[in-house]
Formats: C-alpha cells, sequence, structure tokens
C-alpha cells in the first residue's frame, strides 16, 4: 500500500537465486540438500520430544524414571550424528572445491574496488574502463531530485559501462580493493568475493546463455556503498569479438584535445563533476565537514592550479587518483569548472592538450587474437636500435599501462597470485629467460609476443631490469625481438 512516506521497493522471495551458471545450480542444491536433512532431523528431535511431553505427563499417571548412564544410546547418539555430518561435508566440500578450481581458465579479468567504482582490466586483451552508477539513478538519488526513483529503469542496478563476457567460456576473475574492502556480488553466479587493497581473491564463472545479470557491493565501503551497483552482460562469441573490437576501437580514438572555450570547459565539466566528484564533495561544492573538504572557497582550487592538477591526476589520502579514470578532456573540464563555479571565481582554464602531456603515455592496445597473423619476414621493417636512456624511458609508459596492474606501480607486486619485480630472481637472471616467459606467457602471465610490437617489448624488458629497484645494467635491442617474434606460430583462434 503506497503512502505518502514512500514504500521500499524489495523484490521479496523466500529462497536462495537458482542462478544461471553450473556453480550457481550446485550451490543451491547443496543449500536445499542441507535445508531438506536439517528440516528431517528437526522433525524426528521435536516430534519425539513433543510426543514424549503430551503422552507420559503427570496427568496421565506417569512417574519419571530414575536412570543414568547408558553406553548403547551414548554410543548410538555419537555415531548418527557423526554420520549425518560426514553426509552432509561429502557434497559440502566438493562444491567448495569447485568454487575455488580456477585452473583451465580460457580468459582472465582483474575487477579492483573504489569508493565506489568498479575498475575492469581484461588481462587477455588490454581493454580497461570503470564502472560507476548509471546517470539516471544518480541524479535520482539526490535529495530534492525531484525523480520518482520508480521511474528510473532499474534504479540503483544500472551502471555506465556493464562487464562484457562471452558465453561458454570458463573466466578467472582476480579481485582486489584500491582503498577499503569491497565486496563483488552477482546473484545469478552463485558466488561473492572480497576486493581486499593489498590481497588478491580469486573464483570463476561459466555462462551458458546470453543475458544480463545485476548485482551490488555487498560490504560496507563508505556512504555510497548503496550506490556501486554491479551490472554483468554475457554475449555468444561474435557479439562479443564485435564488443571487444568496437572497444579497442574507441579506445584508440582517445580524448577530445582541441582546445574549448572558457564556458565549453566550464559546460562540460558540470557533467563531470556530477558523476565524479558530487557523492564526496556534495553537488554544491560544500563537502562533509571532517570527511570530504569543501570545493567551495577552497585554498586548493583558488591557488595555484598546478598543484590542484597534480592532486587531481595522482591523488592523495582518501582522493583517488583520477589519471586513470578520466580522459584528458574530462580532466581539463572538471578542474575548470571547480575553479569558476560553486562558489569560486579564479577565471583560469586548463585547456585538455595540457592535461595530456602530463598523463602517462599508453602503448596501443592489444589487438584480438583471432585477428592475429603472423607476420612474414620480406614485410617486417627493420626497427633502429635504441640507447640504453631511450628503452628505459619508452619502457616506463609500456610498462605502467600493461604491466602496473598486476605488479603495481613501483614493483612490488600483490602477493601471492602476482610477484614481485623489485628484486626478482628471474629479472635479475638470464634476460632470455625473462624475453622467453614475457614472449609465450605462463600461468597467469599472459603471452606478449603477438600483442607488444618489438620497441615496446625491449623496452619494458629493459626498463623492468633497470628500474623498479633493479639495477641489471643490460638491455635487449627491438631488432632481437623482431627476430623472435617473426619465429613465433601465428595465434590460435579462441574457438
Amino acid at each position: 500500500m503506497a503512502s505518502s512516506l514512500g514504500t521500499a521497493q524489495a523484490e521479496y522471495t523466500l529462497n536462495l537465486t537458482k542462478g544461471v551458471t553450473k556453480v550457481s545450480h550446485d550451490v543451491y542444491d547443496l543449500h536445499m540438500l542441507i535445508l531438506w536433512i536439517c528440516v528431517i532431523i528437526g522433525l524426528g528431535v521435536f516430534g519425539t520430544m513433543f510426543y514424549s511431553i503430551y503422552h507420559h505427563r503427570k496427568s496421565k499417571g506417569h512417574k519419571a524414571a530414575q536412570f543414568h548412564e547408558n553406553t548403547t544410546v551414548e554410543i548410538i547418539w555419537t555415531i548418527i550424528p557423526t554420520l549425518i555430518l560426514v553426509g552432509m561435508a561429502i557434497p559440502a566440500t566438493k562444491t567448495l572445491m569447485e568454487l575455488d578450481d580456477v585452473q583451465d581458465s580460457e580468459m582472465s579479468i582483474k575487477v579492483t574496488g573504489w569508493q565506489w567504482k568498479w575498475e575492469y582490466d581484461y588481462l587477455d586483451n588490454g581493454i580497461h574502463f570503470f564502472s560507476s552508477l548509471d546517470e539516471a539513478s544518480n541524479k535520482a538519488r539526490q535529495v530534492g531530485s525531484g525523480v520518482d526513483p520508480r521511474s528510473v529503469p532499474h534504479y540503483l542496478l544500472n551502471v555506465d559501462h556493464p562487464l562484457v563476457i562471452p558465453t561458454k567460456k570458463k573466466i578467472r576473475f582476480l579481485f582486489t580493493g584500491a582503498d577499503v574492502i569491497h565486496s563483488w556480488w552477482v546473484p545469478d553466479l552463485g558466488w561473492k568475493k572480497d576486493a581486499i587493497p593489498g590481497f588478491i581473491n580469486e573464483s570463476w564463472t561459466s555462462v551458458d546463455k546470453p543475458g544480463t545479470y545485476r548485482g551490488q557491493c555487498t560490504e560496507l565501503c563508505g556512504k555510497d556503498h548503496g550506490f556501486m551497483p554491479i551490472v554483468v552482460v554475457a554475449m555468444d562469441q561474435p557479439d562479443y569479438d564485435a564488443w571487444v573490437k568496437k572497444t579497442q576501437d574507441e579506445s584508440q580514438k582517445g580524448a577530445d584535445l582541441s582546445d574549448q572555450s572558457h564556458d565549453q570547459l566550464v559546460s562540460k565539466g558540470a557533467g563531470v563533476y556530477a558523476k565524479n566528484c558530487s557523492t564526496c564533495h556534495l553537488p554544491d561544492g560544500k563537502g562533509v565537514p571532517g570527511a570530504f573538504p569543501a570545493i567551495t572557497g577552497s585554498a586548493v582550487v583558488k591557488g595555484d592550479i598546478n598543484a590542484q592538477i597534480n592532486l587531481v591526476l595522482n591523488g592523495k589520502g582518501g582522493m583517488p587518483a583520477f589519471a586513470k579514470m578520466l580522459k584528458a578532456d574530462e580532466l581539463a573540464q572538471v578542474i575548470t569548472f571547480t575553479r569558476n563555479a560553486l562558489g569560486n571565481a579564479v577565471g583560469d582554464e586548463i585547456q585538455p592538450k595540457a592535461i595530456q602531456e602530463l598523463l602517462p603515455k599508453k602503448s596501443a592496445a592489444p589487438v584480438v587474437k583471432t585477428e592475429v597473423k603472423a607476420a612474414t619476414p620480406e614485410k617486417v621493417e627493420a626497427v633502429a636500435d635504441m640507447s640504453k636512456d631511450e628503452l628505459i624511458a619508452l619502457g616506463k609508459s609500456v610498462y605502467d599501462s600493461n604491466c602496473s596492474s598486476c605488479h603495481q606501480p613501483e614493483g612490488q607486486g600483490m602477493a601471492p597470485m602476482f610477484p614481485a619485480l623489485k628484486g626478482s630472481a628471474l629479472i635479475k637472471g638470464d634476460i632470455n629467460a625473462q624475453v622467453d616467459l614475457l614472449l609465450n606467457g605462463k600461468g597467469m602471465m599472459p603471452a606478449f609476443g603477438h600483442t607488444l610490437n618489438a620497441k615496446d617489448f625491449a623496452s619494458v624488458v629493459t626498463f623492468t631490469r633497470n628500474s623498479l629497484g633493479n639495477s641489471t645494467n643490460d638491455v635487449i635491442q627491438p631488432s632481437a625481438i623482431q627476430k623472435l617474434q617473426a619465429a613465433l606460430p601465428p595465434a590460435q583462434d579462441d574457438e
């Protein structure tokens, strides 16, 4: 019954969600098995107890028997529960082992929880993006918005960029957190995993049929915990391949680096601010005292623009590093907006080109495996040798784009999944062994032989051996890598 105060919109169910994966069905079946065992035990125990109470009551002339130990009874009531527990433990253990069996996965996705969005890294094809609450839900949730949440499709359960996966493939997920503990949960997949800073948890799924499956963060991760949904879209392989190509093509386009007028920067920056900043600093820029500083009248915002740019790009304390989340044009727009709106009127601006110069250089995204063909030697143009310093300088940007998400920016790694590069026996050892590992991959390490060009490949090897706390003093030239890549067999189709 509706009231003037409104009602909570929720879906009431009496049982677990069956889900759409084999694991979710196995979890459901285990749940039902244990439930019925408990029901039968409950009926037996309470039925016997109530029968005894009723038929042996004092009003019928029964007197309590006086007896103590009975070895036979004690053996029976020890053996029977033990057998029941063993019978329950066997299917439970089998299901738990199945949940943790990530072997023979066909692709891997790293999931990082942020306040309050999800970051997805496709470790096999280089796709990377952030997923946030969709604009319609974000507007409706604001106090005083005047928008009826019931008019918003999938209110608080929709995102701007869903996680897209192929059907009928075993997909490994690696979970970590960037700030606080989060928990990634999609009921239809049958499990949830905590995303903890400094640790890696893993799980897997395989969805048979295309569809859209929704979930939420289930760890109390801060004031906007309730606005951190998850959307997984499962596609058949041809549709997924088309999505991969489209996404990679769009990532190649990058930001719009054309100069914009002051008014354009401020106008577009308002939208960027509403989506990425208003949850902490509030829509009017007044902040939350003691937690999130006000933008209005801020000494940082009204001071040196370069100091504000550095803070926004690199983060500090509870402030995330937006250099990884936003494009150069979006960064320029939101910085200009905060300095000329929300009660501030500094009058200056920053253009996208200037921001782009400060961002880490990104190498080209890997191409889809199904489109990779072996290059014939006569068509490969020889690459020139480079100095050690040139290799290291280029290698840093290649490392930031392709390796830092797993091995971390300073090379400290994330135990136990991603080993540290700093002081690594592999990196400080034979350079040929490291090159072979990068060319062909092993375990969680993807094969970069078909995804990096010879120059990027040689530079990142040289960088890791002469930076990140290592100083082997050796180098490898692109020409040597080019010869090794020419000898590689063609990349196999995923089918």
